[in-house]
């Protein structure tokens, strides 16, 4: 059994998630498994953590692996299947969407360039922002340097 606390911070996770794009379900999914203590459930135990239709259960998990965001394991001797989130390289996949973030600025120095005159103070904001996605991808590597350094 979840506790009351446990069960509000699921579902500040699937929110915050959700606010980004992602179905409800694949966000609490990821609280889930974020505070479980074992860090891990089964398909059964995440339908009834969660309250929720075994179909919904199957189509979240299907997403969130083919995303690589969960993983599963089996334990010698019993058929489960055991979901846990992929946070091995947590590193390389936290560079990965900083970059491309910073990339979006090439599709917006496009913009720039397909648009006209008519609103100056609108392509400013969008010259500020290529400069700054700029900025960022040139200090992202060395951002993750540091931490790396600062880790032993």
């Amino acid at each position: 059994m979840l506790s009351e606390k446990k069960l509000e911070l699921i579902e500040r996770i699937g929110v915050f998630h959700e606010m980004r794009g992602v179905q409800p379900l694949m966000g609490r999914i990821m609280g889930l498994l974020l505070v479980l203590e074992e860090a891990e459930a089964t398909f059964e135990e995440i339908v009834d953590y969660l309250n929720v239709s075994k179909s919904a259960v199957s189509n979240a998990l299907n997403v969130l692996q083919l995303k690589g965001h969960v993983a599963y394991k089996t334990k010698p001797g019993d058929r489960k299947r055991f979901f846990h989130l992929t946070l091995e390289n947590w590193q390389g996949d936290m560079e990965k969407k900083l970059c491309d973030i910073s990339e979006m600025s090439s599709f917006m120095q496009e913009v720039l360039e397909a648009r006209g005159e008519t609103k100056p103070e609108f392509n400013h904001n969008i010259k500020d922002i290529c400069k700054f996605m700029d900025f960022l991808k040139t200090r992202i590597p060395s951002l993750f340097n540091e931490f790396r350094k600062s880790q032993g």
